[in-house]
């Protein structure tokens, strides 16, 4: 019971993400929405890379699925990891319901170490809206889309995964069901491609 009381005590924001899930399973809705927040901004920019139509719906999606899943969570893996397999699977399943309606994403990466997606550097390289500016932005964009909707979904995915989640190769690995070699494979290729397609804008 002590245990409980320590729970009840702490900084939500301060706790782990496993930590926060068993707070949750407690009835403590307060930890769901500190994980929502943790999250949310990275899931939708997974989602999006990954050509998903509506991709606040799909982050609402994927937590309506956690919320439904939740007493499934046993800590086997991290809860990071557990979030975006369940963000993966929503994803497909949206994809394959919409098929005839493809929907290009806005929110890609501009490289798997920046840490950025293009709509920040959009956002932030023109505080003047020099008009120059955002016209070669703009076709940057537009390339970019292309270059990644080209990309194999193997390649997409694990790119998508490493530059949204967080996670190691190991765990996007285990997330896409491969060995870490080919995670980091895929990688490479992904990011062989997406230069090759983006190099005049360098």
């Amino acid at each position: 019971m002590w245990f409980l009381g320590w729970l009840n005590k702490s900084d939500p924001a301060q706790d782990s993400d496993e930590t926060l899930m068993l707070r949750f399973q407690q009835g403590q809705s307060q930890a769901l929405e500190t994980l929502y927040e943790r999250y949310s901004r990275r899931l939708r920019g997974y989602v999006a890379s990954l050509g998903g139509a509506r991709p606040d719906d799909l982050v609402q999606d994927t937590f309506a699925k956690v919320i439904q899943k939740a007493s499934s969570f046993r800590g086997d893996s991290s809860f990071k990891t557990w979030l975006f397999v369940i963000a993966r699977n929503t994803a497909r399943d949206a994809a394959r319901r919409a098929k005839i309606r493809r929907t290009a994403s806005l929110d890609q990466p501009l490289d798997a170490d920046s840490g950025y997606a293009l709509i920040d550097q959009v956002a932030t390289s023109s505080p003047h809206h020099d008009p120059e500016r955002s016209a070669h932005d703009a076709t940057m964009a537009a390339a970019l889309k292309v270059a990644l909707a080209a990309l194999p979904e193997d390649q997409r995915e694990v790119f998508a995964l490493r530059q949204f989640s967080g996670l190691s190769f190991k765990e996007v690995a285990a997330a896409v069901g491969c060995n870490e070699n080919t995670a980091k494979s895929r990688m490479r290729y992904a990011l062989e491609s997406l230069r090759s397609a983006l190099q005049e804008f360098r």
